[in-house]
């Protein structure tokens, strides 16, 4: 590993380590280990970082083929029992690649009490979308010899609007640490339908905030346990209009 990705993991770190850090004798996640596998591709634990891309990718297995869903994705120790895929990558990984990548999270403020885990749920929408940096999620599988993409989104139905769920960006929110411990680590979610701050990303659309909302659209995901590969990309950084300052 060259010392220019030494210094952005170091960097990375300090901002998935933030001064919420605690007063406990835990300690936060080791980072993980990098290697690079070609020019430009590194792998991040079991997270692929392609740095010309701004992508990253990770295997993941189809969790649920029915039933309502909070989650797109979380780990084994996770809410399986509400999420479409689960995965064995560790949480911190993912959110060290990210940031590796330039992605900016949400800032969340210093935790003072313990979070409580899970995503916030409101009647009516009320609470803003999080904050953070937008991302494109995709899903890769093959099935009977024939390969299919899709973006994640798609294996979603909304119940509220009777239509699939609207294909759109998520975002890399971030999640946090309390006593030393990555909350996303402990909690094992990774995207959240409903809106969870300690998930690594979020939803940002209408209903974000409704628990009664989202299901699994049966008609388009592979079967139950079929491996697939989660892509998450971030998109290239907006120009600027000529003549105005950055």
């Amino acid at each position: 590993m060259n010392l220019n990705l030494e210094f952005l993991l170091l960097c990375a770190l300090v901002t998935v380590l933030p001064a919420q850090q605690p007063l406990s004798l835990e300690k936060p996640p080791p980072p993980p280990v990098i290697h690079e596998v070609s020019p430009g591709v590194f792998q991040v634990g079991d997270v692929k970082l392609e740095k010309t891309a701004r992508r990253i990718s990770f295997p993941a297995r189809l969790n649920m083929t029915n039933g309502p869903l909070e989650y797109l994705l979380v780990t084994t120790a996770g809410k399986t029992h509400e999420s479409v895929l689960s995965t064995d990558i560790a949480p911190h990984h993912l959110q060290v690649a990210m940031l590796l990548l330039g992605a900016k999270g949400s800032q969340a403020a210093p935790l003072t009490n313990a979070p409580s885990g899970g995503p916030i749920t409101q009647a009516g929408g009320r609470n803003p979308p999080l904050p953070g940096e937008p991302v494109v999620l995709e899903v890769s599988w093959t099935q009977t010899g024939k390969a299919h993409r899709r973006r994640l989104e798609e294996l979603v139905f909304n119940r509220r609007a009777n239509a699939p769920m609207t294909q759109g960006e998520f975002t890399f929110t971030g999640s946090r640490m309390w006593q030393g411990r990555f909350i996303a680590q402990t909690e094992g979610s990774l995207i959240a339908l409903v809106t969870d701050p300690d998930a690594i990303f979020n939803n940002p659309r209408p209903n974000r905030d409704a628990d009664d909302t989202w299901m699994v659209r049966r008609e388009v995901v592979p079967p139950m346990g079929t491996s697939v590969e989660v892509s998450i990309t971030l998109p290239p950084p907006a120009k600027t209009p000529a003549g105005v300052e950055k």
